[in-house]
C-alpha cells in the first residue's frame, strides 16, 4: 500500500522564475526559501515518486481541446516559462499509467496525454522543490480557466479515487498542488486580489476545516481570484481532511503567494483556533455567472487563435511585431476585434471575447521579441512585463 510520506500546496507565479526588477524581491525570496523548504521535505522523507497537482494557463492545450483533469504518461515531463527556463524531469510511467486506468475504472473520465509543455504551474516546482533530486513525477493538471470547471468537491473526490488506486501500490509518495491563492491574471482586475479571502482561507486550512472551502462552487472561486485551489482540493482528498502549517505567505500588489505543508505535519496537533477572520474575509458573493474568466464563446475563435498564434508561432509572432496592421487587416476578424488588436491596451480585447490567458501571454511574447530587438544600449520597452498593467507593447 502507498504511503503518502509528504503533502503540501505552494504558489508557483512566473515573477519566481522572472524575477522583474519592479517586484518586491525580498518577498519573491520568502517564496521560494519556502519552496526549498519543501525541497528539505523530500530528502527527509525519501519519496519514490512525486505527484504534482497543477494546471494550465493555455500553455498544455487551448481551445482546441480543454480536458477537466489530465494525467501526463510520457516519459519525460518538459516545463517551459516564455522560452526563458526549460527543464525535462523523468516520469514515473508505471504508476502514471495505473493511476490513468484506475481512475477511468472508477468512472473519472481522465484525459491522458503523452507529449506537450507543461507550463509554469509545473516549471516552479521543478525548478525550487525538486531542483536536481533524482525523483521521478506523475503530473496532473486540472482545468482551472476555461469553464465550465469541476467544482470543489468533485476536485476533493478526484484525490479520494487517486488515493484509492494508490492502495494497491507500493510506492512512497509525495504529492505538491501547484496553485496560487487570489490573483486576476490577464483581467482588469490584475492589480486588486482579494486578500483578506486568502486570510480566511490560510484560517481555515490551518485548523483543518475544510467543509466551507469544499461547499464553494466554481463561481464564487472566480470572483475571489481564488479558482486554483482547485489543485488543492484534489491533494486534499488524497492526504484527508488535515490541518496545514503555512510556511510563507506574501502578499504581492497582484497575487497572494502562499505555501502550506501538511504532510508531515509540522508543529504537534493541538485544537483548532477559533476564528479570528470573519468567513469569506468579510467578502459578500454577488456573480451568478463566471465573470472574470469567462466560457470562449466559438464566436471568438478566430480571435483567441490569432493570440494564440502569436504565443506558439515565432514566425508569425515577429511578422505581428514588424507589422501588426497587415497581420490584423488580414485576418478573419470582426471590426471590433481588429480594433482591439490595433488599440494600445488590451482590456478590449476582452471585453470583445479574447481569453484573458491568451491576451496576457500574447502580450508577454510580443514584450519579449521588441526587448530581443531593442538596440543595444536603450532601455528595454518591457522590463516590466508580468507586472505592468494589460496593454500590447509597440515597436519604437
Amino acid at each position: 500500500m502507498a504511503e503518502i510520506v509528504a503533502a503540501a500546496a505552494a504558489v508557483h507565479a512566473p515573477q519566481l522564475i522572472s524575477r522583474p526588477q519592479n517586484e518586491e524581491l525580498a518577498k519573491l525570496d520568502r517564496g521560494t526559501d519556502a519552496l526549498h523548504r519543501l525541497g528539505r521535505v523530500l530528502d527527509e522523507t525519501a519519496p519514490d515518486v512525486l505527484l504534482v497537482i497543477g494546471l494550465d494557463h493555455l500553455e498544455t492545450f487551448w481551445l482546441g481541446a480543454a480536458p477537466t483533469f489530465t494525467v501526463f504518461v510520457g516519459e519525460h515531463a518538459e516545463a517551459d516559462y516564455a522560452g526563458r527556463v526549460h527543464r525535462k524531469v523523468p516520469v514515473h510511467t508505471d504508476l502514471a499509467v495505473d493511476l490513468l486506468k484506475g481512475l477511468v475504472a472508477r468512472d473519472f473520465d481522465m484525459t491522458f496525454s503523452q507529449e506537450g509543455t507543461l507550463g509554469h504551474a509545473f516549471l516552479t516546482p521543478f525548478q525550487y522543490v525538486l531542483q536536481d533530486r533524482p525523483i521521478p513525477v506523475v503530473p496532473l493538471l486540472v482545468n482551472v480557466y476555461l469553464p465550465p470547471l469541476p467544482s470543489p468537491r468533485r476536485c476533493y473526490a478526484l484525490g479520494r479515487a487517486i488515493a484509492d488506486v494508490l492502495a494497491s501500490r507500493p510506492e512512497r509518495v509525495a504529492v505538491l498542488a501547484s496553485g496560487g491563492m487570489s490573483h486576476f491574471p490577464g483581467t482588469a482586475r490584475y492589480h486588486d486580489p482579494q486578500l483578506s479571502f486568502d486570510e480566511w482561507v490560510l484560517q481555515e486550512v490551518g485548523a483543518g476545516r475544510w467543509q466551507e472551502l469544499l461547499d464553494l462552487t466554481p463561481v464564487q472561486l472566480d470572483e475571489v481570484g481564488e479558482g486554483e485551489l482547485l489543485t488543492w482540493f484534489v491533494m486534499l482528498g488524497i492526504t484527508g481532511e488535515l490541518p496545514a502549517s503555512m510556511l510563507s505567505y506574501q502578499a504581492l500588489s497582484h497575487h497572494g503567494h502562499g505555501v502550506v505543508q501538511l504532510v508531515p505535519p509540522v508543529a504537534a496537533t493541538a485544537p483548532p483556533p477559533e476564528p479570528t477572520v470573519p468567513r469569506y474575509g468579510g467578502h459578500v458573493f454577488t456573480q451568478t455567472d463566471y465573470r472574470w474568466y469567462r466560457f470562449p464563446e466559438p464566436s471568438s475563435f478566430a480571435l483567441n487563435r490569432l493570440l494564440h498564434q502569436i504565443i506558439v508561432n515565432p514566425a508569425f509572432r515577429s511578422e505581428f511585431v514588424r507589422n501588426r496592421a497587415a497581420v490584423v487587416g488580414a485576418a478573419e476578424l470582426t471590426d471590433p476585434e481588429r480594433r482591439a488588436l490595433l488599440a494600445e491596451g488590451f482590456d478590449e480585447l476582452v471585453l470583445v471575447g479574447a481569453h484573458p490567458l491568451l491576451a496576457l501571454s500574447a502580450r508577454q511574447v510580443v514584450a519579449l521579441e521588441l526587448q530581443k530587438d531593442a538596440p543595444t544600449g536603450t532601455a528595454p520597452p518591457t522590463a516590466t512585463v508580468e507586472a505592468a498593467p494589460p496593454s500590447f507593447p509597440t515597436s519604437t
